[in-house]
């Protein structure tokens, strides 16, 4: 059956990735209601998805949108309104696929799980790197006791340095900046191997050389576990490509991504992962086939909201790795 789905803001860049692939899985999913709070938005996302989708219904608020006889709503807006958007499609007793990162405020991602608990509606965060092949191997080698006990967790993903002004422009209000809009996806990587930290310690900077507004460009974050570390690093300033790298280190062995990619972006038609075991001779590079992702989240989305599986991340995960981000960014 078709899973029809509106969408509440139309900010998010990876909101371009879920429209077109609902227009390619129209079998599976549709996309029958907008809502977002700019007209100069509006416009240009009726010019870029119209011809993949067919006509776009505009709503003039979130709640009349919410009303509506959906199966589930999508929340692509900015950051600070997004959890007010996930309010409204959950008081109207629609499931929600909610962008990362969780808003601003720990105690308001608070509420709004609880209220989705409440409401018995299913609540997912948009962390599509979870979907990713590499990613989905790592995770599964880390859950079968590969790596024996985990000691260190070392990762980064920059950002291209060529659309710096464009970062400044979006992210200035957020604590954290650069760091606050990306970290998230490492923190929820490190949260499924290794649960919550103890202890986070951020060194939050302000590198650029020709900008003056203190946007944190520069960021790293040291988590603490009893018996493990975890570092995670993002940087707006980054030129070298293919540098987006996590590194898993255990008793018993290790996995490294080279190369994450990006999330929504073309990839490569392979995503290699490096695995060593204790014992071995060398490290071994298994090539795996590129995932095309974001189906995956709306597939994930689509089975929990129709009662066929409880979700793979709990509601408690994604409430640490949230909890965690704002810590890392000083909030």
């Amino acid at each position: 059956m078709t899973m029809r789905l509106g969408m509440l803001g139309m900010w998010h860049v990876h909101s371009n990735g879920i429209v077109k692939q609902v227009a390619e899985h129209p079998e599976e999913f549709q996309l029958v209601a907008f809502y977002d709070r700019d007209p100069a938005l509006i416009a240009k996302r009726r010019a870029e998805w119209t011809p993949g989708i067919g006509p776009m219904r505009i709503y003039d608020t979130p709640e009349a949108l919410a009303r509506e006889a959906l199966d589930g709503i999508v929340v692509e807006g900015r950051i600070h309104e997004n959890l007010d958007l996930a309010r409204a499609a959950l008081e109207a007793g629609k499931s929600v696929l909610l962008e990362k990162p969780a808003g601003i405020n720990i105690a308001a991602f608070r509420e709004i799980q609880a209220l989705a608990k409440a409401r018995r509606l299913h609540l997912q965060m948009l962390y599509l790197f979870r979907y990713m092949s590499a990613v989905r191997e790592m995770l599964a080698r880390v859950r079968a006791s590969e790596l024996g006990r985990i000691y260190h967790y070392r990762a980064r993903l920059p950002k291209d340095r060529s659309l710096y002004s464009d970062y400044v422009r979006e992210l200035s209000q957020y604590g954290g900046g650069m760091f606050f809009e990306m970290a998230g996806h490492l923190v929820d990587f490190m949260v499924t191997m290794l649960g919550p930290p103890t202890n986070v310690t951020p060194f939050l900077r302000h590198h650029h050389d020709s900008d003056a507004t203190g946007f944190i460009d520069n960021g790293l974050a040291v988590f603490e576990y009893p018996h493990a570390l975890g570092t995670v690093e993002v940087t707006a300033l980054e030129c070298a490509p293919d540098s987006r790298r996590i590194e898993v280190f255990g008793t018993e062995g290790a996995i490294v991504i080279p190369n994450l990619g990006s999330g929504h972006l073309t990839n490569d038609a392979t995503q290699p992962i490096q695995v060593y075991h204790r014992g071995e001779a060398g490290w071994r590079t298994l090539p795996l086939p590129q995932a095309t992702l974001q189906i995956a989240d709306l597939r994930e989305f689509a089975v929990v909201v129709r009662g066929e599986r409880i979700p793979e991340f709990s509601a408690a995960h994604d409430l640490a790795v949230q909890e965690m981000l704002l810590r890392a960014c000083g909030v």
